[in-house]
């Protein structure tokens, strides 16, 4: 039994074989059969049936070429392997999506696949995978000759926050969709072929070509079109994120209002319903890492010298004060132990260089891995600690944040940027944002920064006092919903 949609010939060599819910094309070459996408396991059968229906042999399929590794491009893939032998090309960043086969092939950007008279062009448009991969080639119709355009990847819900942090992928694909697409403006299209039928109207042309004397696939117009909204809906993704998945962080917890970095100060914040947690890590003279953020213990305790000139125990012997309140030094372990489960974020301060390890091993062990963020003012730091534990997310705090700085800070992976809540503005979040930036501002010294930081939609910031943050995102939530 086919599918929910006839298989048809879409232009020129061109044959739509899949489903309204997964599209697969077929292209003739004259010299063997060109496959593209093979949908879901359940998919197979019907684009089986569908070449057969078209009068191809199933054995004439040489390749199979994957836009990306996703399930519904590739799990039909081993079932339609069995069947026609054919060689398969995948991208191989994504090979960690798929399950059951291997390709034969990996992707070089700008490679031409060649079979009969068929050339089609390989361009890397990663962004909704890391390795998506759109294609490009020339069809005929009534003598003349078009070019046929598919954007390998062109959905941004799988660019929500909550959709990368899930499937473990850096926040930086959604600078690389902005790339990719800008990319593809410079490919001219005549006939656009829907990676999914919903992109090109698939069903709805085919509908038309029943009862129209003129192709509905042949439109220069389209596939710009399509693109510009590709970008769009990535932009309202991300505001939508910035605001639904705003992270007000207790800066070394509430310490307006309790001593910094200390229990009592994080059982504050989230009393005033911070959702997430800011504190500083440095290592003892014995090797065991506390919560600290000064060069020196004396502006909390008026003795000299610094954290790794003191034993734990001897720290214990201190107290820290404000506005009557009194605390001791945290074990960065206890912390995690009191914290670590709970629904919040964490943005891990190093301040020690040569520690990094050792707190991507304490991250590691109570899990929070996914809800963490790493940063420092020393670049050398979130740097060592990236190579050490590449799952991690790292962030670099900086006064005079430059595109000298955003550009080194995506060569070594960092997803997040940190600028000084002065800096802050919204011409330059949404510039961030579009490399794929998240944005977490820091320096928060009076509620109008606050405010401002707010309002440029960034994703973040760092408060001593997170009462009156929350309290102005839920004004600015009545006031003006996203969405």
């Amino acid at each position: 039994m086919l599918g929910d949609m006839k298989p048809f010939r879409v232009i020129g060599n061109v044959y739509f074989v899949g489903t309204e819910k997964a599209s697969s094309h077929l292209i003739d070459t004259g010299e063997g059969l060109i496959l593209l996408d093979t949908g879901y396991a359940e998919t197979a059968g019907v684009i089986a049936e569908s070449v057969t229906e078209l009068g191809f042999d199933l054995r004439e399929v040489k390749y199979i070429l994957h836009s990306h590794g996703h399930g519904d491009h590739t799990d039909g893939t081993p079932r339609l392997l069995e069947l026609t032998g054919a060689e398969t090309f995948l991208a191989q960043e994504d090979v960690k999506y798929i399950s059951g086969w291997m390709p034969d092939h990996f992707y070089q950007d700008g490679q031409v696949i060649s079979l009969g008279n068929t050339d089609i062009l390989c361009l890397a448009t990663p962004g909704h995978t890391e390795g998506t991969y759109s294609f490009f080639l020339d069809v005929t119709e009534n003598g003349r000759t078009y070019r046929a355009g598919m954007f390998g990847g062109a959905g941004t819900n799988q660019l929500k926050k909550a959709y990368l942090n899930r499937r473990g992928c850096s926040w930086l694909n959604r600078g690389l969709f902005f790339k990719s697409v800008d990319r593809l403006k410079k490919e001219h299209v005549d006939v656009f072929l829907g990676n999914h039928t919903w992109n090109n109207h698939t069903k709805e042309k085919y509908e038309r070509m029943l009862t129209s004397e003129e192709n509905p696939f042949i439109d220069d117009a389209e596939w710009l079109i399509f693109l510009e909204k590709c970008e769009a809906k990535l932009e309202q993704v991300i505001l939508q994120d910035s605001r639904d998945m705003f992270v007000n962080y207790a800066h070394r917890g509430a310490s307006q209002y309790t001593p910094e970095n200390t229990l009592l100060a994080f059982y504050t914040g989230m009393y005033m319903e911070a959702n997430g947690i800011e504190t500083d890590v440095q290592m003892t003279k014995d090797g065991v890492l506390v919560l600290f953020h000064d060069k020196t213990i004396t502006r909390l305790t008026g003795a000299e010298g610094g954290v790794q000139d003191y034993t734990l125990e001897e720290l214990r012997q201190f107290t820290f004060e404000k506005n009557g309140q009194r605390d001791k030094i945290v074990v960065f372990e206890d912390f995690l132990k009191q914290f670590g489960w709970r629904d919040i974020t964490f943005a891990i301060e190093i301040k020690q260089a040569g520690i990094e390890p050792q707190i991507a091993d304490m991250i590691r062990k109570y899990d929070i891995v996914h809800k963490t963020v790493v940063t420092s003012f020393k670049i050398e730091c979130i740097r060592a600690i990236k190579e050490y534990a590449p799952e991690l997310r790292i962030g670099l705090l900086k006064n005079g944040v430059t595109d000298e700085t955003i550009e080194e800070l995506k060569a070594m992976g960092a997803e997040e940027v940190c600028p000084h809540s002065a800096e802050v503005t919204a011409e330059k979040v949404a510039k961030w944002h579009r490399e794929g930036f998240n944005v977490r501002a820091w320096g928060l010294d009076n509620e109008e920064l606050m405010r401002n930081v707010y309002d440029s939609m960034a994703d973040g910031m760092t408060v001593n006092f997170p009462d009156k943050l929350t309290e102005y995102i839920k004004v600015k939530t009545e006031q003006n919903p996203v969405g």
